[in-house]
């Protein structure tokens, strides 16, 4: 015979874990897909440069990273190589902010936690932030 105190607590914790689940599958899909596309955006880059001839060792080393978007895009018009490959770098970079951002908007949405939201908006912030910072330091004067 059972008492009224022996009896099973309410399982509150499950919707928890399948969010949870929800947002480690978004946020490693959002990881594969984001790589994937880069890997595949940097090979077709490969390719034609390939095409339009292989640039020598001594101008690859000389080379910077294209991070204007209106030349990249520009370049990408024309078929590029070298903006492709930018392109898929620019894509590799972005790949894991837009994971914090998705998981951001997951916390909100599906969990509504909202601790881990403000850490997850944090993060993104000093991110953004810092590649902002970045992008300014290290332009040539």
């Amino acid at each position: 015979m059972k008492l009224q105190s022996e009896k099973a607590p309410v399982d509150s914790t499950v919707p928890a874990e399948k969010n949870e689940f929800i947002i480690q599958d978004a946020a490693s899909w959002v990881l594969r897909v984001g790589v994937f596309a880069s890997i595949a955006v940097m090979a077709i880059g490969l390719g034609l440069s390939w095409i339009h001839g292989l640039p020598s060792i001594a101008m690859m080393q000389h080379i910077a990273f294209q991070d204007n978007l209106r030349t990249m895009f520009n370049g990408l018009t024309q078929f590029d190589g070298r903006s492709v490959l930018d392109c898929g770098i620019f894509l590799l970079v972005l790949t894991p902010i837009l994971r914090v951002a998705v998981s951001l908007i997951l916390f909100i949405i599906a969990d509504k936690d909202w601790f881990y939201a403000g850490v997850t908006f944090v993060v993104l912030a000093l991110t953004l932030t810092s590649l902002i910072l970045l992008k300014h330091a290290w332009r040539p004067k």
